[in-house]
C-alpha cells in the first residue's frame, strides 16, 4: 500500500538536509535557526524507512524473507554509496586533504560527512526481519529497548562532546545503529496503528510549534551538542514535524507535482548536493576574490545543483547506480 503523505515527508526531509549543510558552521542567529528547524532530516528518514518496512506486518502477511529482501533493498543503496563515497574521497585527494583511512572510510560512511546516513540505513536493512518479528511479538518490549538503546547512546554521545568520557572509538558512536532505533522502531509502530492519522491540523500544528520552541531554547544551553541530530529534545520535535506534515498532506488528495518531483528525486539531491557545495567552497577559494554567498543564495546553489544532479543521473543509462530515480515508461496507449 503506496501512501501520498510519503512523499510529501521525504520531500520536506531532502530540503532540510540541504538546509544543515549550507547552514553548517553559522554565524548569525537566522542560520542557527533554519540549521536547528532542519535537524528533523536524517531521524526522518529513518522513521520513513521503519514505516516502509512494515508494511507487510500491517496487513498481516509479514514472514521473514531472509537474504532475498535484504539483497534487493541493499542493491538500491549499496552502489550509490560506493561511487559516491569513492568520488568524494578523491575529490578530497585533489583538494589536498587526502583521509588516512579511505578504504575504512569507504566501507563506514566516513567518506564524506553525509554519508553516515547510508551507513546507518545499512545497518537496519540487515536487521529489518529482527525489529518486524520484535514488535509483532513483544512490541512493548521492543520500545522500550528502543528507548532505552536511543537516550543510552545519545548520553554517551552528549558525555563525549563535552569532555566528560575520553576515549577513542574506531567507528564514530553516531554511526552506530543503536542511537537511532528508536526512529526506525518508532516508523515501525506508526504504520501499525492509525488512529494518529486523524489527528486534526490545530493539533498537530500548536504541538509542533512548541516541540520546535523547545529545540531553539535548549539548543543555546548545549552549544556543544547543536551540530548533532541525536538529542532528546529533537526525539519529540522529529515525530511532531512527522505529525504535522502528514497532517498537512493529508488535505491534499493529491500532492502538488514539485513535492511529487522532489522527492521522486530526493536520494540523488541527497548524495549529489554536498558535491556541489564542495566544489563551490574549491573554485572561490582558489580564484580572487572570494565570493560569499548568503544563506538563501547558498541554498539556492545546493538545492538547485543537486536536484539538477539528481535529474540528470535519472537520464543516464546507468544513473540509478548513482542514485537517480528510474525514468517513468510512457504509456502507449497514449501515443495512440
Amino acid at each position: 500500500m503506496r501512501f501520498r503523505q510519503m512523499d510529501g515527508l521525504r520531500a520536506a526531509a531532502a530540503l532540510a538536509v540541504v538546509m544543515i549543510h549550507v547552514s553548517a558552521g553559522q554565524t548569525t542567529d537566522a542560520e542557527l535557526v533554519w540549521n536547528q528547524l532542519s535537524r528533523f532530516a536524517v531521524p526522518m528518514f529513518l522513521v520513513l524507512t521503519g514505516f516502509g518496512h512494515a508494511g507487510a506486518l500491517a496487513e498481516g502477511k509479514f514472514e521473514p524473507q531472509g537474504w532475498t529482501a535484504v539483497r534487493r533493498r541493499l542493491s538500491r543503496v549499496l552502489p550509490p554509496y560506493f561511487l559516491w563515497s569513492a568520488a568524494y574521497l578523491v575529490l578530497e585527494a585533489l583538494c589536498g586533504t587526502p583521509h588516512k583511512h579511505p578504504l575504512f572510510d569507504l566501507l563506514t560512511g566516513g567518506a564524506y560527512v553525509h554519508l553516515y546516513y547510508i551507513f546507518i540505513l545499512v545497518q537496519f536493512v540487515l536487521l529489518a526481519d529482527f525489529f518486524c518479528i520484535a514488535m509483532q511479538r513483544h512490541p512493548r518490549r521492543l520500545m522500550l529497548c528502543a528507548a532505552a538503546a536511543t537516550f543510552g547512546m545519545q548520553l554517551l554521545i552528549a558525555c563525549q562532546a563535552n569532555g566528560m568520557l575520553m576515549f577513542h572509538a574506531p567507528l564514530s558512536l553516531v554511526r552506530i545503529f543503536f542511537g537511532w532505533t528508536l526512529f526506525y522502531t518508532g516508523g515501525i509502530w506508526l504504520r501499525l496503528h492509525e488512529k494518529w492519522q486523524r489527528c486534526p491540523l490545530c493539533v498537530s500544528v500548536p504541538v509542533w510549534l512548541l516541540s520546535a520552541l523547545g529545540v531553539l531554547l535548549t539548543n543555546h544551553m548545549f552549544p556543544s551538542l547543536s551540530a548533532s541530530s541525536l538529542r532528546p529534545d529533537l526525539l519529540v520535535y522529529v515525530f511532531a514535524t512527522w505529525l504535522m506534515l502528514w497532517t498537512l498532506c493529508s488535505r491534499c488528495r493529491t500532492l502538488p507535482a514539485p513535492v511529487r518531483f522532489i522527492a521522486r528525486h530526493s536520494f540523488g539531491l541527497y548524495l549529489a548536493h554536498p558535491m556541489v557545495l564542495r566544489l563551490w567552497n574549491v573554485w572561490t577559494t582558489h580564484h580572487d576574490p572570494v565570493i560569499y554567498l548568503r544563506l538563501p543564495q547558498m541554498y539556492l546553489l545546493g538545492f538547485g545543483g543537486g536536484l539538477a544532479a539528481a535529474v540528470l543521473l535519472s537520464f543516464l543509462p546507468f544513473g540509478t547506480l548513482l542514485g537517480g530515480a528510474h525514468r517513468k515508461k510512457r504509456s502507449r496507449t497514449g501515443d495512440l
